[in-house]
């Protein structure tokens, strides 16, 4: 889908983190928008900024952890919109802790969020993208989606989800010459939002060097890169972690060696370890 301009985009967790940054970098390239999440008063602020660019916002807040919901919001996402061309599943919840002390409360909240709401909204908004013959699906995913992080089963079991429904989604779709794409964008530990910047205030850790950052900016034009281009997937990362990815999948014991001598434990556990007893 190359010209957006014009085109509406469904953006999913757009009240706060890599969501502000993503539904930016849409309403920049001139995309209306509908902004979904469980924050009305967040969301409303944001989309009086992003009318200022001349797109159409609106807001829809929702519960994406109920099934209804999610119906209601891709039957009301069409309606007000005229048609959804481009569905962005941003939103995205972690817990990092000890498997052991995990409640399975939350693992069910986890996948819910993380990966049956994605993929109940594609099927929801899939078949008015093929009757339109148009239309693209980005699954913002995780570097944690292509290889495994200590204290963070839950949170990685969804996002190896996400990875594995896109590229099943596009063998489908391109055997059946679906006119409809679909892209996970992968990134790594992220700058001044979301899930990393709340590591850093909580625990006081940072990134290791093996790792580095990327800024919020980095993620938002990969998913405008993604829609453009058709990208299967695109991972954002300032160091060469597909090779890492390589390595642990051809031998995996030396791949959990490597992540652990890297450093995934020093920036998990501690944070993992303030949380015991939640």
């Amino acid at each position: 889908m190359n010209e957006l301009r014009g085109r509406t985009a469904l953006v999913t967790g757009a009240s706060k983190g890599i969501g502000v940054y993503i539904a930016r970098a849409l309403a920049a390239e001139g995309m209306n928008l509908i902004l979904a999440s469980r924050s009305a008063d967040k969301l409303e602020a944001l989309a009086d900024e992003l009318r200022d660019d001349g797109v159409r916002v609106s807001c829809i807040p929702t519960d994406l952890d109920d099934r209804r919901s999610l119906e209601a919001l891709a039957s009301r996402a069409e309606e007000e919109s005229g048609g959804i061309d481009v569905l962005i599943n941003n939103a995205g919840l972690e817990r990092w802790m000890a498997y052991d002390e995990l409640p399975t409360d939350r693992i069910d909240e986890i996948i819910e969020v993380n990966l049956r709401a994605p993929m109940t909204l594609a099927r929801l908004l899939l078949p008015f993208m093929l009757e339109r013959g148009r239309g693209h699906i980005v699954n913002i995913a995780s570097v944690a989606g292509m290889a495994g992080f200590p204290y963070s089963e839950a949170y990685c079991a969804t996002k190896h989800g996400l990875v594995g429904f896109t590229r099943a989604f596009r063998l489908t779709a391109k055997s059946e010459g679906y006119p409809v794409g679909c892209s996970v964008v992968c990134p790594g530990f992220v700058d001044d939002v979301g899930m990393y910047a709340g590591m850093t205030d909580e625990a006081k850790v940072k990134s290791p060097l093996a790792f580095g950052t990327s800024s919020p900016r980095k993620v938002a034009r990969a998913v405008v890169r993604a829609i453009k281009r058709d990208a299967p997937e695109i991972v954002v990362n300032p160091t060469p972690v597909r090779l890492w990815v390589a390595l642990a999948l051809l031998v995996p014991r030396f791949g959990s060696w490597l992540a652990l001598r890297l450093g995934a434990a020093r920036i998990f556990g501690p944070v993992a370890k303030g949380r015991s007893g939640d």
